[in-house]
């Protein structure tokens, strides 16, 4: 079969596929710039603005940090809070970097274009991959879940939720097709995206077992693609000591952020307890969707495969045992949530009751989003 007609028999997914991106982004881009033209902005940002007020909404919190990397380099000083940019891993700055100088040097745009693709090339390759493993109508519906998980909009954003996004799902097809040169090799890039990409060398060594029927006599010598993986972030960690004299400061300086390792749900509990005795609405945000999430991939790990739990239970229990704070963005990117809600998806009340419910609530958090109010950071 050529190109071509791969292409005309791929276009109804496709189809569906951008739709949905420029619906949501319309849909939410008009939320955004309605909730500011009303409410104005807590804290107009200084370091992405455009002449254009609906780009301007896509920058928030770390989106400054990026831009400070991709404009100025590393630097091994701090901020007067004890914040340091190397806490913030290279992949997706050095992106922005590149794209930026060859657009005039406007990195906040650069950000956006490789966010935005990232996440439709991360759909295509989701697609590929649940259409591969279950049906199309699961696959078509994994995707629109994840356009509509609560803080999707982020996927839109200058963060590397799109990015780390795209690069996991493109790791775990390749494995699904059994080529582990191009696992080792994304995985690579996706151990310089963030601090847990690291972490996939073991859901993907589980897959490389399960392959020769865990006979450890049947280990081939491609097994050593696989550790191209940690190599990311060994590069990285001589990188931070060449700046610091820590191999580990990007660990180090999160406690400028508050965050520090403690039993995941002594974290819950605590955050809860905080949120009730001051009204705090975001820790009671935060809280829930983890539970949730939780929740979901331990009541229905058998409508997933054990290497994508793996992948879903660490990617949540590792971030929740430092702070409660960031949660629902954190969670954003771990695709087999997506997957499970597709499969409950084929009881068509749950379907119905699930994309009503969970469109309102994104709405809903946009407009605080947009607003500068810092539900989700």
């Amino acid at each position: 079969m050529g190109f071509l007609d791969r292409l005309k028999q791929a276009l109804p997914q496709l189809s569906f596929l951008l739709a949905l991106f420029f619906g949501t982004r319309l849909m939410l881009t008009l939320i955004a710039v309605f909730t500011r033209s009303i409410l104005g902005h807590k804290s107009p940002i200084k370091f992405g603005v455009t002449q254009y007020p609906w780009l301007n909404i896509w920058g928030e919190a770390d989106t400054f940090w990026y831009i400070d990397i991709a404009k100025n380099g590393y630097s091994s000083h701090t901020n007067l809070l004890g914040q340091g940019n190397y806490a913030f891993f290279p992949l997706y700055p050095m992106l922005i970097k590149f794209l930026g100088a060859a657009t005039g040097n406007k990195y906040y745009l650069a950000g956006l274009l490789i966010s935005n693709f990232s996440l439709i090339f991360a759909c295509i390759f989701l697609y590929k991959l649940v259409n591969q493993t279950s049906n199309q109508r699961i696959a078509l519906n994994t995707i629109k879940y994840l356009f509509l998980s609560p803080t999707a909009f982020i996927l839109s954003g200058v963060f590397t939720e799109s990015l780390y996004l795209f690069l996991t799902v493109v790791i775990f097809y390749f494995t699904y097709k059994r080529n582990w040169i191009l696992v080792g090799v994304v995985g690579f890039f996706v151990a310089l995206t963030r601090n847990l990409g690291v972490l996939l060398i073991i859901p993907l060594l589980f897959e490389y077992l399960k392959e020769i029927h865990f006979d450890v006599k049947k280990i081939r010598l491609d097994i050593i693609f696989l550790f191209l993986i940690p190599l990311g972030l060994i590069l990285y960690s001589f990188y931070n000591y060449h700046l610091t004299g820590d191999f580990l400061a990007f660990k180090t300086v999160q406690t400028a952020w508050g965050r520090s390792f403690s039993n995941p749900f002594h974290v819950v509990v605590h955050g809860l307890y905080k949120a009730f005795y001051q009204s705090n609405i975001r820790n009671y945000l935060d809280a829930s969707i983890a539970l949730i999430s939780l929740a979901i991939l331990c009541i229905f790990y058998k409508k997933i495969g054990f290497s994508y739990w793996l992948f879903g239970m660490y990617s949540i229990l590792i971030p929740l045992s430092t702070e409660l704070e960031s949660m629902p963005r954190y969670i954003l990117p771990i695709f087999p949530i997506y997957i499970i809600l597709a499969k409950l998806g084929e009881d068509h009340s749950f379907d119905q009751v699930t994309t009503i419910f969970l469109g309102l609530l994104q709405g809903f958090l946009m407009v605080f989003w947009s607003s500068g109010y810092p539900l989700i950071v």
